[in-house]
């Protein structure tokens, strides 16, 4: 493209390149300019090459690039930057190339032929001023590019060696678990009740799970150990439970009235997970509160330890969130398994509705709430443990 399609001196006078200048000091730059337009991929400077110009880009993008070893991008010019600087003036060999990401317009000052004219010694001292700032502005800005790297480099390297400590954890937990899963499922099956092993299998997972937060590195809060927002997330956590505790109430309907084997339960039953040791109100209200406690227990093991854990260590983002919401679901569920399959189910079915919702909040609280009314809903009050009896 010829230099009449633009008005070169109005696109210097207007860079900060020639904003200090006078109309003769930028029409004096002028004759050493020209204007040409580059198609994309197009090499302006190769690496190791001597290109005794300055460059303003008017429209378009360019790439610097290390090329030695791969190509690498070190950064990207827009509009208005200039290319460019001290190494051209010296006649060194350029330490990176230049190449257009897309088409590009660009304007190139001849910088060695107005530095060998001796008529313009004062035009060139105030130029060389002027790279000097620029020169400091970019070393400004390439540093904090070079601090904002290392920083990702250095929480992915955090969040990797987290990982490898939640993994190491795991392993040893589940490795433990499997080869006591037989001697497990015996004991639930002579004594015909899984409450001590469940209690114990929490509390020691739990355990497991604060000391693996804890030597992670990362604030606690990160993990949604939280009460911010409490209030909000326990609202929101009703109303997103509300549609469930009504399935229920209807599935259990249609259950009693449409299949004959169960027409003799009733709708709502609070003794029915008492069958074996009798109801009374006392134990009723012990059980309940018993069953909040390890609601939380519950959601601090799945949600704030597994889930939280797996969304923040895995490496990349794509799919994060339902990569951990399954995997946490299937490692809960799976260590239900000293009660039977079934029961591993019943576990890892609401825990996708409880991990949806954890990552919605990111918070505990509101599964925690969650998890509760369900379970004290469907358990103690509809009583569907008769279905199991039965």
């Amino acid at each position: 493209m010829s230099s009449s399609t633009i008005n070169v001196f109005n696109e210097i006078k207007n860079n900060p390149l020639g904003a200090d200048f006078t109309d003769d000091e930028v029409s004096i730059i002028t004759k050493f300019s020209n204007v040409y337009m580059t198609e994309k991929d197009e090499y302006i400077i190769q690496e190791g090459d001597i290109e005794q110009s300055l460059f303003l880009i008017k429209t378009g993008s360019v790439g610097l690039y290390k090329e030695k070893k791969g190509e690498r991008l070190l950064t990207v010019l827009k509009d208005g930057d200039l290319i460019g600087g001290f190494a051209q003036l010296d006649g060194e060999r350029s330490t990176t190339a230049v190449k257009t990401r897309q088409p590009s317009l660009l304007i190139k000052i001849n910088v060695k032929n107005l530095f060998n004219n001796p008529n313009y010694k004062s035009l060139q001292v105030k130029l060389l001023s002027k790279m000097v700032r620029q020169l400091s502005i970019d070393v400004e800005h390439k540093n904090e590019i070079i601090i904002e790297k290392e920083a990702k480099q250095l929480n992915a390297l955090k969040s990797y060696k987290a990982l490898g400590l939640l993994a190491t954890n795991l392993l040893i937990v589940l490795s433990i678990y499997t080869l006591m899963l037989m001697s497990l499922t015996h004991f639930v099956d002579y004594h015909g009740v899984s409450t001590f092993v469940d209690v114990t299998l929490l509390i020691g997972f739990a355990l497991v799970m604060y000391a693996i937060l804890r030597k992670s590195g990362y604030p606690l809060k990160s993990f949604g150990l939280t009460l911010d927002k409490w209030k909000i997330h326990v609202k929101d956590a009703i109303l997103l439970t509300l549609p469930v505790l009504f399935f229920f109430l209807v599935l259990k309907w249609s259950i009693i009235t449409f299949i004959p084997t169960f027409s003799h339960i009733e709708l709502f039953n609070p003794t029915a997970a008492f069958a074996e040791i009798g109801f009374s109100f006392s134990i009723f209200l012990i059980t309940i509160i018993v069953y909040i406690l390890f609601s939380v227990v519950q959601e601090f093991i799945a949600r704030a330890g597994l889930q939280s854990a797996f969304y923040r260590f895995l490496p990349g983002s794509k799919g994060n969130h339902l990569k951990s919401v399954i995997l946490s679901n299937l490692l809960f569920a799976m260590a239900h398994s000293h009660i039977g399959t079934l029961f591993a189910l019943s576990a890892f079915i609401p825990g996708l509705f409880w991990g949806w919702m954890f990552a919605r909040q990111k918070s505990f609280v509101g599964v925690c709430v969650s998890h509760m009314l369900i379970g004290i809903w469907v358990i103690f009050i509809l009583g569907f443990t008769e279905f199991i009896i039965n």
